[in-house]
């Protein structure tokens, strides 16, 4: 399930991060942050409801579950 979420996402990675490199060329760090985020939020929200008929908070809060338990998992294992 977490790697379907994984591919249902770099699309979205991907042309965030290249539009985040054109855009940081010719507005500055900050403005592109702010956004390119809100631009591609909004994106995947529409292609989500479009393409997958779902909404696309499930695969976020997926990965972010994941990486958050992996996270905890290596910070427990530095300590013993």
């Amino acid at each position: 399930m977490t790697m379907a979420a994984i591919k249902r996402q770099i699309p979205f990675l991907i042309g965030g991060t290249v539009t985040g490199i054109v855009m940081s060329y010719y507005l500055g760090f900050l403005v592109t942050l702010l956004v390119n985020s809100i631009v591609w939020y909004l994106i995947s929200l529409i292609v989500y409801k479009v393409v997958w008929r779902k909404r696309g908070l499930t695969d976020q809060k997926i990965l972010l579950m994941y990486f958050l338990t992996k996270a905890k998992w290596q910070e427990h294992t530095r300590t013993v």
